[in-house]
């Protein structure tokens, strides 16, 4: 089985690799936490706490948030059900530069709070890195967010999930100049076909615009890699018939950002 660091693709100059190489760089750096976090809970008989655990987070997410090289609002730990010594559930998630940590009204909400969001039940389900959104987290922010988070694994075990949350609107003035290198219209899409950020200012964040443009690979669990479509395959050329009205009569050129669950997408002409 595979890592998920060995699941990122080569980053060069490509603005393709531009684009990719944002999320990629996020998802990297919060793989390096895994050891760390997995640590703690190697011992299934001997769970950490939660003041443990928010001890080794919290530095974590830290560095990430004040390092200044992504825009990242909130980063930090997401525990799985039962995991922990002191709670049922456990969140160890920090915000802003002021470093405030989220904390849940009430320990009955914490189910619903977390463990339905795509962002906590990929990793948990499948085994590797997840983009997810946009979506509007009304448990953190409140904001059109986009959350990147890993699995953590303690014996084979997933414990939980670490990740960051960045705006969507500031992803517009990273990855636009690459997108428009690409085509004027070029949209960066998510794995349901949803817009993140357009070239083309008619085509808002959150437009369906893509279906089918991203291979369901976020479906497939690390224990089965065979399954996992080939870079050649991912490379393959690929088009889509657009959703939104903007492109009608035309076919929407499939460009996918490596491994991740994110395509570019542009019209097949010009």
């Amino acid at each position: 089985m595979s890592s998920t660091t060995d699941r990122y693709v080569a980053r060069g100059t490509h603005p393709l690799d531009e684009v990719g190489g944002f999320f990629d760089g996020i998802l990297a750096q919060v793989s390096t936490w895994v050891p760390a976090l997995g640590a703690l809970f190697d011992d299934p008989l001997r769970p950490p706490s939660t003041k443990a655990v928010n001890a080794v987070t919290q530095p974590l997410a830290a560095g990430l948030i004040n390092s200044g090289q992504w825009p990242v609002v909130g980063a930090g730990f997401v525990a799985a059900e039962h995991a922990m010594a002191d709670a049922a559930w456990h969140m160890a998630w920090w915000q802003g530069k002021a470093m405030e940590r989220l904390v849940l009204p009430a320990v009955a909400s914490a189910s619903a709070a977390y463990t339905r969001r795509e962002w906590f039940t990929r990793p948990m389900d499948t085994g590797y890195a997840h983009v997810t959104g946009p979506y509007v987290d009304f448990l953190c922010t409140d904001e059109y967010t986009m959350t990147m988070t890993v699995p953590v694994l303690a014996g084979g075990r997933r414990v939980g999930v670490a990740g960051a949350d960045v705006f969507v609107e500031s992803l517009e003035p990273l990855l636009l100049p690459a997108l428009r290198k690409l085509h004027p219209a070029a949209a960066l899409v998510n794995h349901a076909g949803r817009v993140i950020v357009s070239a083309e200012v008619q085509v808002a964040a959150g437009t369906l615009l893509a279906p089918g443009a991203v291979p369901r690979t976020s479906d497939i669990s690390a224990e089965d890699d065979a399954a996992l479509p080939s870079r050649g395959e991912l490379e393959a050329p690929r088009f889509v018939q657009p959703r939104a009205p903007l492109h009608v009569g035309e076919r929407l050129l499939v460009r996918p950002c490596g491994s991740l669950p994110l395509a570019v997408v542009h019209p097949a002409a010009g």
